[in-house]
């Protein structure tokens, strides 16, 4: 058997307080001894319902939502010993940060974006009834604020599957041996030999769920480099190659146009795609990438509004680099300041508990019989570029001027 006919990977992802309720994402779960597991026609499922809910053709509306009143009935519940009321926990149904507005004047910083009724079936990821989309929520924006006030704001965060340093020769000493047996027995025996995998988080807290959704956008991505999942938008296809064995290792990293901002500095505009795949030889390092992987890394970053639309996950990944976003913008501009809003008590986890959600430190490997080489990957997302002042672009139209003003009368 060749040795340039397998891919393997290996994944690690949530705890097992998430899977005795069984919640899950993309049809990820994990079983109560902390294994990843993985139900394929759960994915398929909800992917119909993504897209049924797609054929609407409807525009979700934009909705202004005023983070100092919000954190206020926060910290109200809280104090109180209540729950957050869903309009709290679901940031009034927004599933997406457009803009970034103060008001001095009236000591108030406000969000907008397109907003839908909130469907909470799955509390681990509550999306919009109409499109599908997951919703901003405030443990993310808790955590992404926490993150940039303790200097982590300036560094990237996420994650990346770390394989053994001898994966290549075991994979090789697999092949020889079972060269000539079953491809279902040279698969599992090339999953026991590879072994546990590390799984490496960094910039965010170890058990957020913002750790969480990380791992999970990248199994579902190592799923598409292995051939496991077909990607569930046309014309991207598979990094396969089966030239040479070679390593390939896919990560997600940030992708945004230069932000617009108002002449006064009240006012923002979030643009871009928000996510992009890179691709290299080792992860996070683009060199010695073959041209079937750059191929692939090109074909699905041109897809990726189509992808987070047809894949939830990627729109949950877009959302916390957004949040991440706002949060280094707060910290760079002095938006807190300047708009008279005090969080500091949000960034007291005894005052302010966001929900934990323990992600495993290693994981078995995943293996598939397909040809090509070992796939590694990972998470890496940063703003810093992007809230950069000279990297932005003034607003020389009045367009935030105008959507600031229709948001003036229109925040709860």
């Amino acid at each position: 058997m060749n040795p340039c006919r397998v891919l393997l990977v290996a994944f690690v992802l949530m705890a097992a307080c998430i899977a005795r309720g069984q919640q899950q994402v993309a049809g990820i779960w994990v079983d109560v001894n902390g294994v990843v597991q993985f139900r394929q026609e759960d994915a398929r499922a909800e992917l119909e319902r993504i897209r049924r809910r797609g054929k609407t053709g409807e525009v979700a509306e934009l909705r202004y939502v005023s983070l100092p009143k919000l954190f206020a009935d926060a910290r109200g519940a809280l104090d109180a010993g209540r729950e957050l009321p869903p309009e709290v926990r679901h940031l009034g149904g927004l599933t997406r940060i457009d803009y970034i507005l103060v008001y001095p004047e009236e000591r108030d910083l406000v969000l907008a974006g397109p907003a839908e009724e909130v469907d909470d079936a799955n509390p681990l990821q509550p999306c919009g009834r109409l499109t599908g989309r997951p919703i901003v929520q405030f443990d993310d924006l808790v955590t992404a604020l926490r993150m940039a006030s303790v200097g982590r704001g300036s560094q990237p965060f996420g994650c990346s599957i770390d394989m053994p340093p001898d994966s290549f020769a075991k994979s090789q000493e697999i092949s020889r041996t079972h060269r000539n047996g079953r491809r279902a027995d040279y698969v599992k025996a090339l999953a026991e030999a590879i072994g546990p995998q590390a799984i490496r988080l960094f910039g965010t807290p170890e058990d957020s769920r913002t750790a969480f959704v990380c791992v999970a956008a990248d199994y579902q991505l190592k799923r598409y480099a292995l051939n496991l999942d077909k990607v569930p938008v046309p014309g991207v296809g598979h990094p396969i190659d089966d030239s040479r064995p070679a390593g390939s290792a896919f990560w997600f990293e940030t992708m945004y146009e230069p932000l617009l901002e108002s002449p006064d500095g009240n006012a923002f505009q979030i643009r871009g795609q928000r996510l992009q795949v890179k691709c290299g030889a080792l992860v996070f390092d683009t060199r010695d990438a073959t041209p079937t992987a750059r191929a692939f890394a090109k074909r699905i970053t041109e897809r990726m509004p189509q992808l987070a639309r047809a894949a939830p996950i990627y729109a949950d990944l877009q959302n916390l680099a957004d949040l991440s976003l706002l949060a280094a913008l707060v910290r760079e501009e002095k938006l807190a300041t300047k708009a008279g809003w005090d969080f500091a008590w949000a960034l007291d986890d005894a005052k302010c508990p966001v929900r934990k959600i323990p992600v495993a430190r290693e994981t078995a490997t995943l293996a598939n019989y397909s040809s090509g080489s070992v796939v590694a990957g990972g998470v890496r997302l940063g703003v810093t570029a992007v809230v950069v002042k000279g990297q932005r672009q003034a607003d020389g139209s009045g367009t935030l001027a105008q959507v600031r003003a229709d948001g003036a009368p229109r925040r709860p």
